[in-house]
Parts: structure tokens; C-alpha cells; sequence
């Protein structure tokens, strides 16, 4: 694979060639049904037919499990296959011809299959030296059994400078070796070994390919750990240790734990906490939690019990709440982590403790403070990690909860966009807010073409709440520039995300039909929901103004207010 030019003008030729009701077919027996077909799911099992294709649209959609998408993304999902390999299977079978990869993606491509080359040959060496005297002692000091450790392939790489260089330059190239990360190139052009008497754990993606190691130090040497570079197979916002094993526990304890550091999730994975992640050494990145969240509802944040893992918590659930997880939060005891509780207390007292995770509403008035003073100063910025919530009912709640905490009224922190507004006419998609859905359906199926350039530029984007709606009308209103048509066919072509394009098949199959008057509901009910939230910001500000005694802020912040409310009488 990656022999081919897949860009997006290609990708699209051979969505537009590929038809959805003849692919899907040969799996699923469909009958028409309208203007569309329908069959039984081939997802999950069923006696009646919840499954609908559209070959206008080139989409497919299941009423029960949800699942949708175009059709490479049946393909994919049907076959097992990666993006790259369903878009030659479908090119091949309707005899569309793909340009073939410029000569610089061949040669990327070429280079990483030397890199991955380098990684195995280096863990190789490293998994013999694992059970020498040295890093045996080691772990088991930690807990971790030989029988353990090679599960995990951990290895050992030597104290010397270039044991690892001079097994495997008679191998491989010396710029491979280096642009894997293994070894350095120091003063004079002389390299050295980057892991040196350590403890090696492999990092895996979720395939399980090799891409990175991290290396606990056995001795004394600074930094205790130590990770690859980013190369062209490892960026460490983009990888979560131990993913590859979590995935397969997802399903049945519908939640990750997710942990700072290795030997923490070594250790609860040992004990049978499989569902456990780790971060490597950096901060919990939006990539991280987008993956958490097409995988699992729920996260657990654990991480050391110290001012520094505290802090990292904080930050952890903002993301997490951004991605729309159920998130809990627990807190061990200052000095102690995972690993050290997990070993001490034992697997059932753990999972006593993760069951007793503080939900985060309670987590986030903790973070306000003791006092009421306190409560109040602190109120804008732990407010702030609330409204990263896009779920409009679930942030209510958190503002709710940290409100009557702070002794504030709740209706000063502004008002949730109110029911009746964004109520659809049925259960629709239950992954956007309903009038969010309601307001694509129109903006992409139910306004007459020449309309919805307008509909787009009206939209208030920052009254938004899914990061998919916000996505969707980013990609619309760029389309609008560029004059080209605003057609579900034509912009799944334009979105990566798989779970974005199952949202646009919804539109077709499951969202009714939004009249113009419900859309003008839904526009007036956006634009006052921005409104109001301002007024709420300008509230927060105004009683800060008032304590700090900035009379020039305060009344340029009381005329912006006026000016709001005078607005908002006059809509």
C-alpha cells in the first residue's frame, strides 16, 4: 500500500465512481424502499430491517447501531481494511485509474519501512539482554516477573556507549539508525547508543506496529526516563502507551483509566486493570481524548498524588470534557502512585477505589477552593473547564453544581439553550444536539441550493456546541468561498473524520425534514443563546471589576452590558 496518489480530488473520483447500493449489495440483501434501499444491519443482529443505503448520496446508515458513513467507510468497516487499502479495492473494482505517488511520498514511504526495520532489529537485542542480573533485580524490585516482562517485551539496553550502535551499523545505515532515535550523532560525527543502561518498554500503536521505546534508567542517571525523539513513526501527542492491548478491554469494562506513567499502567494492567493508558511524558492532548472517545464513554484520570499530577489532572479533564467523556477523577494520596497503591493494597481494594472515582462535578468544586471569597474569585477559570463541554445537558449540570457551590445564582452564569428551541421533531441522532442536526439537515438537504449560501453565513458559530457541527459549517462556509456546491456527497470527500461522515449519512437517513419556520427557531434560539452568554461572561466580569476597583473597566463593561440587554429587548 501507499503506491497511489489518495488526495482528496482522487479520493473523490472514486467515491463518485463507486456505487454505494451495488457495494453494499453483495453483503447485504436490499430492497427499495423509496428513494432509498434497505436491508438488514450487517453490524449487529436483527430480524427487521433497520439498515438504509442511498445511492444518491452514497451513504448507508443503521437505525439501531448507528453505524454510517459513505461507502469506503462500508468497505473498511466491512473488510477490515485501512483507509489506503479500501480506496484501491473500490478504484480497482470500478475501473478507476489511480496516479501513482509522487516520488517524494515513495520515498517517505520507503524510509519508514527501513525505520520500522530498525525497531524490531534493536527490540530483538534488547529482549535477549532482559533477563540479565542487572535489570532482572530491577524489576523485580518493581513487581514485574520475567514471565511479565517479556508479555510487555520489555528489554535492556547495556551501559555501554555503542553496544547497540556496533551490533546494527553491519545492518542498517547509520542515518536510519539515527532518524529512528536509537542512536545520536555527537560532536565530530561520532555516535552514541540514545539507551544506556535502561530498562527498554516498547511503544506500540494501535495495530501493535513498533514506532517508539521509553527507558526507565536502572542506576542513577538523569532523566529517570527517557523517551525516543519524534520521528516519522512517533509524535507523543498522538500515541497513549499500551492502547494497543486497552482496545481489546474497552468492550467489556466500557471505560480507560488513564495513568501518567509506564510502570503505573504495568502494574494495574497486571493486576487486571486492562482497560489502563498511559500518557508519555506529556500532557493528555485533544488527540488523545478523540481516540478515548470513539472507543469508550468513560475515563477514569489517575495520576500521582502530588501537586504536579494534581495539576495535570485539571488540564487532563478539560480535554477529556471537550471530547464529550464522562470523566471521573481519582485522587491518591500525596507522594503515591498508581503503582505504588495498586501493589500495596492490592486488585480488589483498587478497584474499590476507581469505583469511587469523584465524579467530575464534584472534582471541579474542589478545585474552586474553601471559602466562599475563594469559591467566588476562583469561579471564571474552573467555569472555564466546564463550558469545554460540548454536551449542552451536561454542562448545565457542572455549572449548576459549581454555582451553588460559589453561592452565585445560576442564571447569572447565563442561560443553556432552552429546549423548546432545540427540540427536533424526533429522537434523531443522538450524537449532536438535536437542533444542531435539525439546522445541517436544512442547511444540507431541505433549503433550496441557492438558499443555503446564506443559511451557512448566518449561522452563529460560536453559540455551537458539537465540535462536529462546528466542523461541518467550517467546511460549508469555505465551500460558499469557493463557490462549490453545499451537497452531502460533495463533502464527505473534503472530511478525514469517519465518525463526522457517519454523522452526515444521519442526516439523510434518520433526521426528519426541517420546515423554514423551525429553522428560523433554531437560528433565533442560537443567536440569543450567544447573546446570553455574554451577558453571563459580562456579569462574572462586572463583580470582578466591582471587587478590584477598576472603575474605567467597570463602566466600559456596564455600557457593553446595556448595550447587550438593549439589543436583546429590541429582538
Amino acid at each position: 500500500m501507499g503506491n497511489y496518489d489518495l488526495s482528496r480530488p482522487v479520493v473523490a473520483r472514486v467515491r463518485e465512481a463507486a456505487d454505494a447500493v451495488q457495494v453494499i449489495g453483495e453483503v447485504v440483501t436490499l430492497r427499495k424502499s423509496g428513494r432509498n434501499w434497505t436491508g438488514l444491519c450487517p453490524f449487529h443482529g436483527e430480524k427487521t430491517p433497520s439498515f438504509s443505503v442511498s445511492r444518491e448520496k452514497g451513504t448507508y446508515y443503521c437505525f439501531g447501531c448507528k453505524k454510517g458513513g459513505d461507502v469506503i467507510d462500508f468497505v473498511m468497516e466491512i473488510e477490515r481494511l485501512d483507509f489506503a487499502e479500501a480506496v484501491e479495492r473500490l478504484a480497482d473494482r470500478f475501473g478507476v485509474e489511480l496516479p501513482a505517488a509522487s516520488e517524494h511520498a515513495r520515498k517517505r514511504r520507503d524510509e519508514a519501512e527501513v525505520l520500522r526495520d530498525v525497531m524490531e532489529a534493536a527490540q530483538a537485542l534488547f529482549l535477549r539482554r532482559a533477563s540479565l542480573d542487572r535489570p532482572r533485580a530491577f524489576l523485580e524490585r518493581r513487581g514485574v516477573t520475567l514471565e511479565a516482562a517479556a508479555d510487555f517485551g520489555l528489554g535492556y539496553a547495556p551501559a555501554e556507549w555503542r553496544a547497540l550502535y556496533d551490533e546494527l551499523h553491519h545492518k542498517f545505515p547509520e542515518r536510519s539508525m539515527i532518524a529512528a532515535g536509537l542512536v545520536i550523532e555527537g560532536e565530530g560525527g561520532r555516535c552514541y547508543d540514545r539507551f544506556r543502561d535502561r530498562v527498554t518498554i516498547p511503544i506500540r500503536a494501535i495495530r501493535g506496529n513498533l514506532i517508539a521505546f521509553g527507558g526507565r534508567t536502572v542506576g542513577d542517571d538523569t532523566p529517570k526516563y527517557l523517551n525516543s525523539p519524534e520521528t516519522a513513526l512517533f509524535a507523543k501527542s498522538q500515541v497513549l502507551y499500551a492502547l494497543d492491548r486497552a482496545a481489546r478491554a474497552f468492550a467489556k469494562s466500557d471505560r480507560a483509566i488513564v495513568v501518567e506513567g509506564y510502570f503505573d499502567c504495568l502494574a494495574l494492567h497486571l493486576a487486571g486493570f486492562t482497560e489502563t493508558v498511559a500518557t508519555l511524558g506529556t500532557s493528555l492532548s485533544e488527540h488523545h481524548a478523540r481516540e478515548l472517545a470513539r472507543k469508550v464513554p468513560r475515563v477514569v484520570v489517575c495520576f500521582d498524588g502530588d501537586a504536579a499530577g494534581r495539576t495535570a489532572a485539571v488540564t487532563a479533564v478539560r480535554t477529556l470534557l471537550a471530547a464529550d467523556l464522562d470523566v471521573a477523577v481519582l485522587l491518591l494520596p500525596e507522594g503515591e502512585d498508581p503503582d505504588d497503591v495498586v501493589r500495596r493494597a492490592g486488585a480488589t481494594a483498587f478497584a474499590g477505589l476507581v469505583d469511587g472515582a469523584l465524579p467530575v462535578g464534584e472534582f471541579l468544586v474542589g478545585q474552586l477552593g474553601r471559602g466562599r471569597q475563594e469559591r467566588r474569585d476562583n469561579l471564571l477559570r474552573v467555569l472555564e473547564i466546564a463550558d469545554a463541554c460540548p454536551n449542552p445537558v451536561r454542562r448545565y449540570a457542572l455549572r449548576e453544581a459549581l454555582a451553588q457551590a460559589a453561592g452565585v445564582p445560576t442564571e447569572q452564569l447565563g442561560a443553556v439553550a432552552s429546549p423548546r428551541v432545540l427540540a427536533a421533531d424526533s429522537a434523531a441522532v443522538s450524537f449532536l444536539p438535536p437542533g444542531e442536526s435539525a439546522l445541517l439537515r436544512a442547511i444540507l438537504l431541505d433549503l433550496p441550493r441557492e438558499e443555503r449560501g446564506a443559511a451557512v453565513a448566518a449561522v452563529p458559530v460560536a453559540a455551537l456546541d458539537h465540535p462536529a457541527t462546528i466542523l461541518i459549517i467550517k467546511c460549508l462556509s469555505e465551500r460558499v468561498e469557493r463557490g462549490a456546491p453545499l451537497e452531502i456527497s460533495d463533502l464527505a470527500s473534503e472530511i478525514d473524520d469517519r465518525e463526522v461522515r457517519r454523522i452526515l449519512a444521519a442526516l439523510e437517513h434518520e433526521v426528519p425534514p426541517t420546515g423554514v419556520e423551525h429553522l428560523k427557531l433554531i437560528m433565533r434560539g442560537l443567536c440569543e443563546k450567544q447573546r446570553q452568554k455574554r451577558l453571563a461572561d459580562l456579569s462574572l466580569e462586572i463583580a470582578r471589576a466591582e471587587r478590584q476597583n477598576e472603575p474605567e473597566r467597570l463602566a466600559q463593561l456596564l455600557h457593553e452590558k446595556s448595550a447587550l440587554i438593549r439589543k436583546t429587548t429590541r429582538s
